[in-house]
């Protein structure tokens, strides 16, 4: 990872454009939506970059859970009906980056940013979609993470392990 710029909010003048990351769904969202998505406050995209190419993004965006839907690990009775959650709603790596260690950095930052969030805005969760098994297993290589019933793909961390890890003991709350 050795010359890329940390992650910072997706810019206009961001040449989207020639990114490829070998999932056509992410290519395109990212070519044709994401700049628009951040601009209508839908979702704010983070990008690194060598200084000129983007070599990797995520997004993030709020969200809530129904608690009935949630893993066990959320059922607390005083927990609202809906659980706040700030949602990794993408994160792709350019396909020259993939192995070098640039999804797990930016999946770090995307966990400090919603801990930071977290301080500010309730949010019981980071809330993940996986696209498909091996990013879901990326995901709980990284993270503690719990799989919602009925479906294997969506994952829940919770804010409390995030603040531990990411902002240090004293946050655990």
């Amino acid at each position: 990872m050795t010359g890329l710029e940390a992650p910072r909010k997706l810019s206009k003048g961001d040449d989207r454009s020639s990114f490829t990351c070998g999932a056509t769904e992410l290519d395109d969202w990212f070519r044709r939506f994401a700049y628009e998505n951040q601009r209508a406050n839908n979702a704010t995209t983070y990008v690194s970059t060598d200084g000129k190419a983007v070599c990797g993004y995520y997004s993030i965006t709020v969200s809530a859970v129904e608690k009935s839907a949630a893993h066990n690990k959320f059922d607390n009775p005083s927990d609202p009906r809906q659980l706040p959650c700030i949602l990794l709603a993408r994160l792709a790596v350019s396909e020259q980056y993939h192995g070098s260690g640039l999804g797990a950095g930016l999946f770090g930052d995307s966990l400090k940013r919603a801990a930071l969030l977290s301080e500010s805005v309730g949010a019981r969760a980071m809330l993940i979609h996986a696209r498909d098994d091996q990013a879901r297993a990326f995901y709980e290589h990284l993270s503690e993470t719990y799989q919602m019933p009925g479906n294997p793909l969506h994952l829940m961390i919770p804010m409390k392990w995030i603040r531990a890890n990411f902002l240090g003991p004293n946050y655990a709350g």
